[in-house]
């Protein structure tokens, strides 16, 4: 037993070194990789935007551009998912001093699977950009186009943001020339949108509207709501985006069903179809609605589904908005506190807006914390009461419990979102973000203003909502019933 036990601890103690010596030329690995992210990033960021600088035509150039896109959200994604998430609970590692160290005490990289997800997104990018460098060569034949996209965050809430790639699909469907063969009457060429409500379907159509190649390719672009849609006597009646009603040659006809669940008529569209506006050779017919089912009685050319952002392109829209011009590299705290946030609004752009303003009115950890707190319950709250996430129910003008900053023991419920026209409707003065953040206390029912978007058509958002002390343990029962019955 004396002669063995030498050697089991010099066993021990040889794999315990083995062990560490592994681990750190692991973390070295990880460092090396971290760098070469950071650095990679920079040279695809510096190329992204020198493209969407520039008046891209090439259909495979634009492509290319897309996957850039793509591989640049990807990569900040993880970088920052590295990077800030070492300081959410304080985790912390012993190693040599470096300028990565907050990188370092994440625990995520300690694992195998962190590391090799690194590895992996590191190599993905480097294979990106060996092969960009044609990309780069033709982008310089390019004209420079007069406005910036999205660079900064004073312009970000001013310019639609991710859907490049639609605006693309789009734009090539309105331009696409006629089928051989296809004479005037054969009819307009269709194209469905469809995509849940407060996704981005009108702001897209209204972006596409502006392009100037659009504006080059008809006389006229119509908008009809569905009552126009049903009533298709008097033409002067309609809302003209661009040229007049006596323009003639083919005309783009945006047929606006967003807001109605009920299928159009086969009567309404056969008017449509045969309206002198459509009739035209090249005209071109764009519907938008939330469901697939309130267009199936209209044959389409194609149909386009709207979604919400992806996770790491939303992250990094939100990021935007809620450091503004600060770094959040310098508030690494507050930044893993962010893109808790950020997973919590599920890709809505309302939300984020809200959020964000919250969010940048108080740059303090401990404020953040405490938002990121109430959402989380709200979430949960609804889910076990409705099995549904919040924002679904919203969405579908369900009733939902909301939350406040403000201490209090009354009950903030929002009974209805929807849109206003400031032309035709008295907008409120007083805002969401106002009553959440405890600066407001409405009484009884009332209406807050969400959101103004700064993007054409330039839409107000409202929520009608109700601030009342709790009632008796009965008529809490009964009113949650009453709200289980909505819902289901």
């Amino acid at each position: 037993m004396e002669t063995f036990l030498p050697a089991i601890l010099s066993d021990l103690l040889g794999r315990s070194i083995s062990y560490l010596v592994q681990r750190y030329r692991q973390q070295s690995t990880v460092q090396d990789d971290l760098e070469k992210l950071r650095l990679a990033l920079v040279r695809v960021h510096v190329t992204v935007e020198e493209a969407e600088a520039r008046h891209i035509t090439n259909k495979a150039m634009l492509r290319q551009l897309d996957v850039l896109r793509e591989a640049m959200y990807s990569g900040y994604h993880m970088l920052d998912a590295l990077t800030y998430r070492a300081h959410a609970d304080g985790a912390s590692f012993s190693f040599a001093p470096s300028r990565l160290n907050a990188a370092k005490r994440l625990r995520l990289l300690a694992a195998d699977e962190g590391a090799a997800e690194l590895r992996r997104t590191v190599d993905s990018l480097g294979r990106t950009i060996a092969d960009m460098r044609e990309f780069v060569v033709f982008l310089k034949g390019y004209p420079r186009i007069s406005t910036q996209p999205y660079s900064m965050h004073l312009l970000l809430d001013k310019l639609m943001f991710g859907r490049q790639k639609e605006v693309e699909q789009v734009v090539g469907f309105l331009l696409q020339p006629d089928v051989c063969g296809a004479g005037a009457g054969a009819g307009a060429g269709v194209l469905h949108i469809v995509g849940v409500a407060r996704v981005g379907k009108s702001t897209l159509v209204e972006h596409v509207c502006h392009d100037e190649r659009v504006r080059g390719r008809f006389s006229s672009i119509v908008c009809l709501s569905r009552e126009d849609l049903e009533d298709m006597g008097d033409h002067r009646a309609l809302t003209v985006k661009h040229g007049s009603h006596a323009s003639h040659g083919s005309s783009l006809v945006v047929v606006d069903l967003a807001e109605d669940e009920e299928p159009v008529g086969d009567g309404a569209w056969r008017r449509l179809r045969s309206s002198a506006m459509c009739r035209a050779r090249g005209s071109r017919i764009i519907v938008t609605s939330r469901s697939p089912e309130t267009v199936r009685g209209i044959p389409a050319a194609r149909a386009i589904e709207l979604k919400f952002l992806r996770d790491d392109v939303y992250w990094y829209f939100f990021k935007v908005l809620a450091f503004g011009s600060a770094n959040p590299d310098d508030h690494p705290r507050l930044a893993s506190i962010a893109m808790d946030i950020s997973a919590e609004q599920k890709g809505g752009f309302i939300g984020a807006t809200i959020a964000s303003s919250l969010m940048r009115a108080n740059p303090d950890a401990h404020y953040w914390t405490l938002i990121l707190k109430n959402m989380r319950e709200y979430t949960r709250k609804h889910r076990a009461m409705f099995g549904k996430h919040p924002h679904d129910l919203l969405r579908n003008n369900h009733p939902v419990y909301l939350w406040r900053l403000a201490e209090s023991s009354k009950i903030f419920l929002c009974h209805g979102f929807y849109t206003a026209c400031p032309a035709k409707q008295e907008i409120p003065r007083v805002t969401f973000q106002e009553v959440l953040s405890g600066r407001v206390t409405p009484h009884g029912r009332f209406e807050v203003l969400a959101w103004t978007s700064q993007i054409p058509p330039c839409r107000s958002y409202l929520m009608s909502c109700s601030l009342d002390t709790p009632p008796g343990p009965h008529r809490v029962l009964d009113r949650k019933k009453r709200l289980r019955q909505l819902v289901t």
